[in-house]
């Protein structure tokens, strides 16, 4: 264990006082483990403290900000874009999951209350009771990712299709600023008012949303609610090519006829043969009935079945039966480490943005081939937007938190050798993807330190984002480093 200085020192027993010696880390191991995200490595973390109410995380953020230590906070640790990295060695990491109560549902009002450390997985199962739902139920990693975590990266999957992003659900948060203020958003700020409803004057809410945690920690968020339909239909096609798939889910994309509609396949190099795994496009289709969503699944047939193939739908009704069991492991069954990289266009330049990303990996192809570097694309329409994901596989030595496994559950089975030179390539890839993005004007979820946010915007816009920072975090010690802030 590393000797803490004495003002740190002094630190780490405040902390004590105020949570329990049991939730403040200063195990070296556990650290560096809070420290990295599964693809970027931060310098250890000075402690690691797990709050377990508003009060201790108010109290605690004020003493870190008073000791003049970065807090960054951390939700269920999926982060590939360092969003929760820190960038010096005196961060004090707030691990939010042991604020995870689901505090209230108002079936009838269709909200729900919920603390930020709180899983998907977790608000799924308390909301089934109900018969409701989020329209955006979450993740592919829900039973591990939090719900501040997804608002803060702003994410994505299960209802996005028809219901956009995380943040499009939102009615309301909670906020704990760097000196230690409680921000209340949304019409719940309101004396003797509830938070039934969003926009009451300026959008608030919307400044903290897919902020990355730069502008204070969540602590509860107000979320809509909608009942489940009575109807859900389920369907999947095999397309000729990737072209053909996505002018498909751009037509059902722009009639919002699927709650669900996720599409991949492997990139192949030039000059080889083409794999015999065709892209496929998978659909969950819902309605108010039975029969709305009947007609529905019709029209998706129609629009997808032209030049695709229908083919048995095991894929979306597994999805929809283990919705968070979607992502098993962070690393592939060979044991390779996987990344994604991605970027949003409007539905008409989905397919250029998608022949822009296998022009990049034709370039490279024989770099890739060299590290044994592959790649799939997924791809989705999300609620006005079209999403465009690589994602690459490689082998390398790995990061702690696929020593650990997702949610501290799964360990790798796969002996992985060491190979420093396919992650630098693979760090090249992505950056060349990330240029390759901003080039083609594509916006982005989980901005992180990754996809230079503030590179991307004109001075004066930039210029407003500052301002805000700096009256809600004069030091500037509120998660540093992301969103080109601090």
């Amino acid at each position: 264990m590393d000797v803490l200085s004495a003002p740190d020192r002094n630190l780490a027993d405040a902390l004590t006082g105020i949570m329990g010696r049991e939730h403040v880390r200063e195990d070296a191991t556990e650290r560096a483990y809070y420290a990295a995200d599964l693809f970027f490595q931060g310098p250890p973390a000075l402690l690691v403290v797990q709050p377990g109410s508003r009060e201790e995380l108010v109290q605690s953020v004020k003493a870190c900000y008073a000791a003049g230590v970065s807090i960054v906070p951390r939700g269920g640790g999926l982060s590939y874009t360092g969003g929760y990295v820190p960038k010096g060695p005196r961060a004090v990491i707030f691990d939010t999951r042991r604020l995870n109560r689901v505090v209230g549902v108002e079936a009838d009002d269709l909200y729900v209350t919920v603390e930020a450390g709180c899983t998907w997985a977790a608000l799924s199962e308390a909301l089934s009771r109900f018969g409701l739902r989020v329209p955006h139920s979450g993740p592919a990693s829900g039973r591990v990712s939090t719900i501040g975590g997804g608002l803060s990266q702003n994410t994505l999957l299960f209802g996005s299709s028809a219901a956009g992003t995380a943040a499009d659900s939102v009615l309301g948060l909670e906020v704990v600023t760097g000196p230690g203020d409680v921000i209340v958003t949304g019409s719940g700020a309101v004396a003797n008012g509830t938070p039934f409803y969003r926009p009451y004057g300026p959008d608030m809410t919307g400044l903290f949303l897919g902020d990355c945690g730069a502008l204070g920690i969540k602590t509860r968020a107000t979320l809509r609610l909608e009942s489940v339909p009575a109807g859900i239909e389920y369907a999947s096609f095999r397309f000729p090519t990737f072209e053909s798939m996505i002018t498909a889910a751009c037509a059902v994309g722009r009639r919002r006829l699927a709650t669900d509609c996720l599409g991949s396949g492997p990139w192949s190099p030039p000059g080889m043969e083409k794999s015999e795994v065709l892209p496929a496009l998978h659909l969950v289709v819902e309605g108010r009935s039975r029969r709305e969503a009947r007609d529905r699944l019709l029209e998706v047939k129609g629009l997808c079945g032209h030049q695709g193939t229908e083919i048995e739908p095991v894929v979306p009704k597994h999805l929809r039966a283990y919705p968070f069991t979607f992502i098993q492991s962070l690393q592939d069954p060979t044991g390779r480490r996987m990344i994604w990289t991605h970027g949003l266009v409007p539905y008409s330049r989905g397919l250029h943005l998608y022949g822009a990303v296998v022009g990049l990996f034709n370039e490279q192809a024989s770099a890739m081939a060299r590290h044994g570097i592959a790649a799939t694309i997924s791809i989705s329409p999300v609620r006005g937007a079209f999403l465009v994901e690589p994602v690459f596989y490689w082998q390398d030595t790995l990061q702690p938190i696929h020593e650990r496994g997702l949610g501290g559950e799964i360990k790798p089975t796969v002996a992985v050798p060491a190979s420093a030179a396919a992650t630098e390539a693979v760090s090249q890839l992505r950056a060349g993807l990330r240029d390759l993005f901003r080039r083609e004007g594509t916006v982005h979820l989980q901005i992180g330190k990754f996809y230079g946010y503030r590179d991307g915007l004109a001075p004066a816009t930039f210029a407003v984002l500052e301002g805000i920072k700096r009256n809600l975090d004069p030091r500037g010690l509120m998660n540093p480093g992301v969103l080109g802030l601090g």
